[in-house]
């Protein structure tokens, strides 16, 4: 490699660490990884993503029944994959996904993964060399080596900017890095992240076969590159400079091709600070044309920020000079190592003198112009006290709480076909997945502070004029003050570990009246608790406690049957059940005590916790007992009864989640991790007042014990081996 990216040695450190990696994966056909997730020191850099895209027609496999054919196309795809890697100077791929977009005949193979390359340590038995040891040692412990550039500077596969790393200031980074994976532990970031979303609709003319495959084909790369240029203003517009978790989903239906990009952007202090965006018109000068050009650039500049006070961006001036001292000019530096570079073909010169106050120009020609930058301004930020990402942490934020609730929402609009047009089209779109996300912050309000964590979304086209959008997240609650967290007594902390349990019942926290809390149409058992309660010697404010807690779950169960009887279709399998005895036990009292006296005989069965993070917030996973994935189909033919769409899709994933929850109880297991809904298929027939759902979930069933009580087990240990002890000490005497 050439020397120019990573300073005086950074040709021969490149080339040994190559050779290392190389050697260390040469036995694998594609040096591919699923996971996004690594230990430090795993990526030593990364180049960028790569992805790739291809068009079949399924009617082209001659034996449906044998994989060959399938198989030969995804070994193009993945070989495409393999060969831009390589271009960008890397080895292997992270965070590698493959997905498929299919509607009748025609199939989409979509592949997309980060270029990195990897640390040798963790790729090969035994030790690497002295040398190349000390100098990844010594890129490790800067924090900022992932982001420096893999590839030479100087035969670069796209034009780019480069400057000197803002941490270390010895090796190059580019302006802005995207990639697929979650944020690096090691990473150095300012302020915390956010959801970005690109969102892009394109009306096709039907055609079959072979037509349809062409016209789609020449639709893919346009698609593409605007689903970037809208990831690229965005980016910019909230005042950052990289994207993690990148996640763009290309499906296709029989009139339309609908794309949606996810990730989740971060301000990386290695990198440059980003520079603003400029507007600039091509039509001939008007007053009122450029008035309004000046117009929305304001808005643009005052949304800038706007977005870097509310995400708290706020990186230490570094002057000019610092960073671009060490830069000779451009063409002396192409002179200089345009010697050292492995190729001999023309390079093209790049400009070097980039700095952090250039703008980035959109240039207003046509109406679709317009309408990107309108879309940049309608994005409604968050409200305030909530924060959202696609990834499974929030960057910059540290300080969560047991506190997690999953959720899952299924939209279905019917478009009109009346006049469709693609800025319709794109409006429509917007609209429904900003409204989703609107409703989602509403029905949380009462978790605020919380954070939107591995927000999924999922477009599909189930039938023609039909757009289905569904979204798995998880709220997670986070304490801004810490410090009074620290502060509560014991008694505080159980009550309010209890009245979490209480709000766990409910999809939703509800917020009730404290006088509807006295009245309670069972008072045998709730007299039964209270006895149960002062003789096993429990405080006070425990037991209120439990007895509103009982009150509490007997109201849910009145409220369950009214609520079945009037529209069915209340959320099943998500209330906890407690455990009560109505009739009077023949047991005496000092045998009822002493049954009770054991922590683990509780008196709450507590829900199965459901998460699609891979843990869970002050948990820790003691055991897996397997994989979970489970299919189910329900049909109706009396949708109009059970609420229409919306309320027949409600009772069917409330039924999903009680049963996954009941798989995993009978396996012993108390959490499901890793949650995913891979399909949801619907189908209607409004005419006939007909529906049908097909849904797939897959997770990992999971034992977990909350550190808290893992806290209060260790402290009770020497006192319980101390009073053994002296126990067995009088028996003996």
């Amino acid at each position: 490699m050439g020397s120019g990216s990573a300073g005086k040695e950074g040709g021969p450190f490149k080339a040994l660490l190559r050779q290392q990696t190389q050697s260390a994966l040469e036995q694998r056909e594609f040096p591919f990884f699923t996971l996004t997730a690594f230990p430090p020191g795993f990526l030593v850099h990364v180049g960028g993503v790569v992805s790739a895209r291809s068009v079949k027609l399924l009617d082209r496999i001659h034996n449906p029944d044998e994989p060959e054919t399938r198989d030969a196309w995804w070994a193009e795809i993945r070989q495409e994959i393999k060969s831009h890697a390589k271009a960008l100077g890397c080895h292997a791929v992270v965070g590698y996904s493959e997905s498929t977009s299919i509607c009748e005949e025609v199939c989409i193979l979509s592949a997309s993964g980060t270029a990195a390359v990897l640390n040798p340590r963790f790729l090969q038995d035994g030790t690497v060399e002295g040398c190349l040891e000390q100098r990844l040692e010594e890129n490790l412990s800067t924090r900022c080596g992932f982001c420096h550039i893999p590839y030479d500077e100087l035969n670069m596969p796209f034009p780019a900017h480069l400057t000197y790393c803002y941490n270390c200031r010895k090796q190059k980074v580019p302006d802005v890095l995207f990639t697929t994976i979650d944020l690096p532990t090691d990473a150095t970031v300012i302020g915390k992240g956010c959801l970005i979303q690109a969102r892009l609709c394109r009306l096709k003319k039907k055609a079959q076969a072979e037509a349809n495959a062409t016209a789609i084909s020449n639709l893919l790369p346009f698609m593409e590159y605007e689903v970037h240029t809208q990831l690229m203003n965005k980016l910019k517009l909230k005042g950052m400079n990289a994207l993690f978790g990148l996640r763009i989903q290309i499906t296709v239906g029989e009139n339309m091709l609908m794309g949606l990009a996810s990730a989740t952007g971060v301000y990386l202090a290695a990198l440059p600070t980003p520079g603003g965006i400029q507007i600039a018109g091509k039509t001939p000068n008007d007053g009122s044309y450029e008035q309004h050009i000046s117009h929305m650039q304001k808005k643009i500049n005052d949304t800038i920020a706007k977005n870097k006070e509310l995400y708290e961006i706020n990186p230490p001036e570094i002057s000019e000079e610092i960073i671009g001292s060490p830069i000779p000019e451009p063409r002396q530096r192409s002179r200089l190592l345009r010697s050292q570079s492995e190729s001999s073909d023309e390079v093209t010169e790049l400009d070097l003198s980039h700095g952090k106050k250039d703008a980035f120009v959109l240039e207003i020609d046509d109406t679709d112009a317009m309408e990107d930058v309108h879309s940049l301004l309608t994005d409604v930020p968050p409200p305030s006290g909530f924060y959202s990402c696609n990834t499974e942490i929030m960057p910059g934020i540290n300080n969560w709480t047991s506190e997690i609730q999953m959720f899952t929402s299924v939209r279905v609009i019917r478009l009109s076909s009346l006049n469709l047009t693609n800025q319709a089209l794109n409006k429509n779109f917007n609209d429904l997945c900003e409204n989703l996300l609107k409703s989602l912050y509403f029905k949380l309000r009462s978790m605020i502070p919380c954070c939107l964590c591995h927000v999924n979304f999922t477009v599909s086209l189930p039938e023609d004029e039909l757009i289905q959008v569904t979204v798995t997240a998880v709220a997670i609650t986070f304490d801004k003050n810490q410090a009074l967290q620290t502060t509560k007594t014991p008694v505080e902390k159980s009550l309010q570990r209890a009245s979490t349990d209480n709000e766990e019942l409910l999809q939703f926290p509800l917020e009730l009246c404290s006088d509807s809390l006295h009245s309670h149409p069972f008072p045998p058992v709730k007299e039964h608790l209270e006895s149960a309660s002062s003789n096993s010697g429990i405080p006070a404010a425990q037991r209120a406690t439990s007895v509103d807690y009982s009150s509490f779950a007997d109201r849910c169960s009145s409220w369950i049957e009214l609520i079945k009887l009037k529209a069915q279709t209340i959320r099943r399998g998500s209330i906890k059940t407690t455990v009560t005895v109505e009739k009077a036990s023949p047991v005496g009292d000092g045998n009822f005590r002493n049954r009770s006296a054991p922590p683990c005989a509780n008196s709450t069965v507590g829900v199965v916790k459901m998460t699609p993070l891979s843990f869970i917030p002050g948990a820790k996973i003691t055991k897996y007992l397997g994989i979970i994935n489970m299919f189910f189909i329900r049909e109706t033919t009396s949708l109009r009864e059970e609420g229409g769409v919306s309320g027949f899709l409600h009772a069917f994933i409330a039924e999903v989640f009680a049963m996954v929850r009941a798989h995993v109880a009978a396996l012993g297991g108390n959490a499901v991790v890793s949650y995913i809904m891979k399909q949801c298929v619907f189908m209607e027939n409004p005419n006939k007042n007909q529906a049908q759902c097909l849904i797939n979930v897959s997770g990992d069933a999971v034992v977990f014990v909350r550190e808290s009580d893992l806290e209060v087990v260790s402290s009770q240990q020497p006192t319980t081996n101390c009073q053994s002890s002296c126990t067995e000490g009088e028996v003996t005497t």
